[in-house]
């Protein structure tokens, strides 16, 4: 199921601001190795807050679009590894912020190296659904491609399709 351009935009938006403080963080963190201060502790504040935000959005895709592509057989290589993957950083940010000192270095890579290929990953299942699109487009044919008829609605409950 195709998302709409609002929820597009906020899903794009969450997992933008989320993965570019993050990313910001681990350079001036671990490639630059600048002395800790207050532009390190106002990314991790946004990196948290986005995360908290990109999970509530995760949570949004899960009734429709995820159940959706997951009944159809579609993208679910792409989709499973997101989904997998937004649900270890998020784990791994729980330990890292409640855990204790054993846990933290282990945490802290594992959440940098499935952060740093969910980067990846993530716009992966966007392409993947944008050359279906394509196809779809191409051939005519929308019964192979992404869009929901009238009869694949109908099976959703109603108080879903909103």
């Amino acid at each position: 199921m195709r998302l709409g351009f609002v929820q597009k935009s906020v899903v794009w938006s969450a997992t933008s601001v989320v993965a570019l403080t993050g990313l910001a963080w681990f350079v001036l963190h671990d490639v630059v190795e600048a002395e800790p201060g207050e532009t390190e502790r106002l990314l991790l504040m946004l990196h948290g807050i986005s995360a908290y935000a990109t999970l509530i959005v995760i949570g949004s895709l899960l009734p429709l679009h995820v159940r959706s592509g997951w009944h159809r057989r579609r993208k679910r290589w792409t989709g499973g590894t997101t989904l997998a993957t937004f649900v270890l950083l998020a784990t791994t940010g729980l330990v890292l912020y409640y855990g204790g000192e054993q846990t933290r270095e282990p945490a802290r890579w594992i959440h940098i190296a499935f952060g740093l290929g969910c980067i990846a990953l993530f716009p992966i299942h966007a392409m993947v659904a944008a050359a279906v699109k394509r196809s779809v487009e191409i051939s005519g044919s929308p019964e192979t491609g992404a869009t929901e008829t009238a009869s694949e609605l109908a099976s959703v409950p109603a108080s879903s399709q909103r």
